[in-house]
């Protein structure tokens, strides 16, 4: 889990610069950079939580080997350079929300469980679901809307970085297939 959000860290990095690159002004701007910001600062956090549990880098991990572990990436990369600003707003409210939830349920699980986990990782997985950024996400779409953009296309934008996010928790879980066997592969959709 940890390779694969090292790896999504620096997918998103770049896709969020990109999207700015493309979309340079108003709330969507305001987003894209506050977005890039606040998982630029999660680095030190994850890299520290690496460390703990002795994680290889994710450079290590093997496309042939581990497709799952680049389904977000490869989501968010497609997401960078095709989405509209709505779109894309919507997409990364879904996956923060969901990453956010799904995350703090993993803590949850593990501790119930009396899983022991190294402090690092516990402080990194537990940290607060990013309001001001999902409220902005929020404002984004909805002005969008107002101006005619079309929620399908948003939704349907949504539903693919999504399809990624189900990628890296099947990957966080152990599941490793090939990526004839993702593109195969059952599709499940995360509220």
């Amino acid at each position: 889990m940890v390779q694969s959000d090292q790896l999504c860290l620096e997918t998103e990095t770049v896709a969020y610069a990109v999207l700015l690159a493309r979309f340079p002004s108003g709330p969507a701007a305001d987003l894209f950079t506050g977005l890039n910001a606040a998982l630029r600062s999660l680095k030190p956090s994850l890299d520290r939580c690496a460390r703990a549990l002795d994680s290889s880098p994710s450079s290590a991990l093997d496309p042939s080997k581990d497709a799952n572990a680049f389904a977000f990436p490869r989501a968010v990369s497609w997401m960078c350079l095709h989405a509209g600003p709505v779109e894309a707003a919507l997409a990364l409210r879904s996956d923060f929300a969901a990453y956010a939830r799904e995350s703090r349920e993993l803590l949850r699980t593990l501790t119930d469980n009396d899983i022991e986990v190294p402090e690092a990782f516990r402080d990194h997985y537990s940290l607060p679901t990013p309001t001001e950024l999902l409220d902005l996400a929020a404002a984004v779409v909805e002005d969008g809307v107002r101006k005619g953009e079309s929620p399908d296309r948003a939704t349907s934008v949504a539903d693919m970085l999504l399809a990624g996010l189900d990628g890296f928790w099947l990957f966080a879980a152990g599941a490793r297939r090939a990526p004839s066997a993702v593109a195969a592969g059952p599709r499940s959709r995360q509220g």
